[in-house]
């Protein structure tokens, strides 16, 4: 029985989380399944609740917006049918959001240097049933 390929790849919206958004790209490529799972920061949040107030919406509501388009965003980056992105908070724990990567079933769980050797993320990544590649920083053009 061939299993189609399927990783899941934790991405902040920055440079160096740009590795696992690539690993995921080619996956789709090949022909696999990848969903990403985009975390966004407190500084992100700060903001939303700016735009909130700005544009006269409840916080709830501007999240929603901000975390729809945030999805499609990533989704269209990937291309094919057999790409998905959902959007949360970083603030949830490594081993909460290990659990929601572990029930969508992936091949590799996907992640940038720099989100693995968080304190909260490092046992989680050492216990995984699921095998873990952790990507290096995306060199910038000097």
């Amino acid at each position: 029985m061939n299993t189609q390929e399927h990783v899941v790849a934790f991405v902040e919206p920055t440079l160096d989380g740009e590795s696992a958004l690539e690993v995921a790209q080619d996956t789709v490529s090949s022909g696999g399944r990848a969903t990403v799972v985009v975390l966004v920061s407190r500084q992100t949040m700060t903001d939303v609740r700016a735009f909130a107030e700005s544009e006269d919406l409840t916080v709830p509501d501007a999240t929603a917006i901000y975390f729809d388009r945030l999805a499609e965003t990533y989704s269209s980056r990937l291309g094919g049918e057999n790409a998905s992105a959902v959007v949360t908070e970083s603030v949830y724990s490594g081993r909460h959001l290990f659990d929601v990567a572990k029930r969508a079933n992936p091949t590799t769980i996907v992640m940038p240097q720099r989100l693995a050797s968080r304190r909260g993320w490092r046992s989680f990544v050492g216990r995984s049933e699921v095998p873990v590649l952790i990507t290096p920083p995306v060199a910038t053009a000097a």
